[in-house]
Formats: structure tokens, sequence, C-alpha cells
């Protein structure tokens, strides 16, 4: 254990007056003077303490004035209480009998036990402290996932139905389309169908009116069909043979071609460019095909 001068220094007392009260940092003073007596002898002459130079014996709160061994007790004292003046006093305070080191020891364990009860406190407060704003960040963390995960499914949803729209209009234009095209071919072929019995009405009635007056008429008109462009037209003699019709054909057609009638359907043979027109019954009026080889 150390010395006194070690301890009053330790509380704060200036080391020239424990020097004074001590010399030689031994434990008891010269001659058994006590911490603050004046030395008998030959030490009261040089070592007197005169007044304003007496040396401390405790310290003491101001604020209750109660006094206090060192510097520690002071400060247990100003931790429980919340006193913060204290000063040196020249009072010196009687040694502890065994009773009252006991008590000290019990309040210094005392105070120990609350001290650490109040750490544990504090530790287990900050603990759940720290645990609710882990829990709070979790639960912010978990409300912002699960709003993402709903954007993205809602988008994922969304993309789908349009998908799915858009499938269904491309369908409904292909149907659209289809039906478009049927009713077309049945427009083409019921206007073929009528063109063709238009066609055969006037040249049955032509063949009648041929047949039945040809001896009354000298002249007669053809409508020459070529396979492309507009029919040609032109007025011969009754007398004229089909060769020619044939010379007046070659006027817009190059290269080999036939002719023949249109219904019945009859194709004039190269042995019969001789024969008139009022022969082949193309008298007054007729419609030949003409078609390339």
């Amino acid at each position: 254990m150390g010395s006194d001068h070690d301890t009053l220094v330790e509380m704060g007392f200036p080391p020239e007056k424990v020097l004074i009260a001590h010399p030689g940092d031994l434990d008891e003073p010269a001659g058994g003077q006590a911490l603050g007596e004046q030395p008998s002898g030959e030490a009261s002459g040089k070592g007197e303490i005169r007044d304003g130079e007496q040396t401390a014996q405790s310290l003491q709160c101001d604020d209750c004035k109660k006094l206090f061994r060192d510097v520690n007790a002071a400060e247990r004292h100003a931790s429980k209480s919340g006193h913060e003046n204290f000063s040196e006093s020249t009072t010196a305070i009687k040694p502890l009998t065994e009773e009252e080191k006991k008590a000290k020891l019990e309040e210094v364990k005392k105070f120990l036990a609350e001290k650490k009860e109040m750490r544990l406190l504090q530790e287990k407060e900050e603990e759940l402290s720290r645990e609710k704003i882990r829990r709070k960040s979790g639960k912010e963390l978990t409300d912002a996932k699960e709003k993402l995960e709903q954007r993205e499914m809602q988008k994922l949803m969304l993309a789908k139905k349009k998908e799915k729209e858009d499938e269904r209009i491309a369908k409904a234009k292909i149907k659209a389309q289809i039906e478009a095209d049927k009713r077309e071919r049945i427009e083409k072929r019921e206007a073929a169908k009528q063109a063709a019995l238009i066609q055969q009405k006037e040249e049955a009635a032509a063949s009648a009116t041929a047949a039945s007056a040809s001896k009354d008429y000298t002249e007669t008109r053809l409508q020459l069909r070529r396979p492309s462009g507009p029919p040609l037209t032109h007025t011969f003699q009754a007398t004229d043979t089909l060769e020619v019709v044939y010379e007046f054909v070659r006027q817009y057609i190059t290269g080999p071609f036939k002719l023949s009638t249109t219904f019945p359907r009859k194709v004039f043979e190269d042995t019969e460019q001789g024969k008139t027109l009022k022969e082949l019954n193309l008298v007054p009026s007729a419609a030949l095909l003409i078609s390339t080889e």
C-alpha cells in the first residue's frame, strides 16, 4: 500500500505542503506528530506552520458541507448527489474503525453494483433501441421490396394484357382480310358468270340473226377480241373471205394467230380462209377471238 505522502498527493494536496508534514516520505511524521500539527523541539523552527500554511487534511463538498478522505470518495459523492463544488479542508478525518471500514466497503460494493446495474440497464436499453431500429429498417426494406415486386407484377400484367390485345387485333385483321378476299373471289366468280351468260346470249342472238337474215345483208360488222387490250371492230363486205379478216388482224398482231367463234366454240382452219364471211355465217355481225400460238 502507498505511503501517506502518495495518498495526499493523489487527493490533490500541494506536494510542498505534504513534504512539510511528511519529510522523508515517511508513513508517520517525525516524533509522532500528526498531520497539520506544529512540530516540537528542534523541528519547531524551520518547519513551523504559520497562518495560511496549514496542510489540507480532507476534501469538503461546499454544497452539503460533507468531508471526504480522498478524491475517489468525493467523486462517488458527486456522482450520487450531483454536487459539483468541492474545496480543500484542513479538518482531519478520524481513522475509520473496523465497523466503519466494513460499512464503507459495503457502500463501495453497493455503489459499484448500482453502477454496474445502471450500465447493464443502459446497455439493455441501447440494445432495445438498436433492435427497434433494426426491425424498423427491416420492415422498411421489406415494404420497399414488396412495393417494387408489386410494380414489377403490374408492369408484367400490363405487358401481357397488351400482348393479348395486340394478338386479338392481329387475328381480327387477318380474319377480316380472309373474309374480304373470300367476298372478292365470290364477286369475281359471279361477275364472270354473268358476263359469260350475257356474252352467250349476245352471241346466240347474233348467230340466230345471222342465220335468218344472212341473205339480205351485203356487209358484216365483226368484233375481234385480242388477248390483251381493247377489241378491234371493223365492217367487212359479206363477200369478203376469211383471208381478208386475217390480213386486217395482221396489222395489229405480230406472229402466228388463230381466229375462232366464241359460242359455239369453233376454230377456223387454214382451209377455210378462202370461204366468204357469208358462207361462214358471220353476217351481219359476229364476235371472233384472236388467240396467239
